[in-house]
């Protein structure tokens, strides 16, 4: 097992303990900002930051990116991870 193998088993551990949605909330939701703000920024041509950023189409626009940034990447992202964790553990194991 490489060096960074035991790295990335030492944080999973860490991260399981906190739970998976706990890891979706953050890694979810700062994600859906991010897509939410890099999306919005083609607009900003047209539009001053108040219009794109400050309305509440905006705000549902936002929520909702958040959202399924929580409930779709979070929870992949925890489940790949998931997966990449065991495979390390089962290699470990093995030798």
């Amino acid at each position: 097992m490489t060096s960074e193998d035991k790295k990335f088993a030492a944080y999973w551990e860490k991260v399981q303990a906190q739970g998976r949605w706990i890891y979706a909330l953050k890694h979810g939701g700062i994600f859906g900002l991010g897509v939410f703000i890099l999306i919005n920024i083609f607009l900003l041509s047209d539009k001053s930051v108040a219009e794109v950023y400050f309305t509440r189409q905006a705000l549902e626009q936002m929520l909702t990116m958040v959202l399924a940034g929580i409930v779709g990447y979070g929870t992949f992202k925890y489940w790949f991870n998931q997966k990449l964790y065991k495979k390390i553990i089962s290699k470990e194991n093995a030798e």
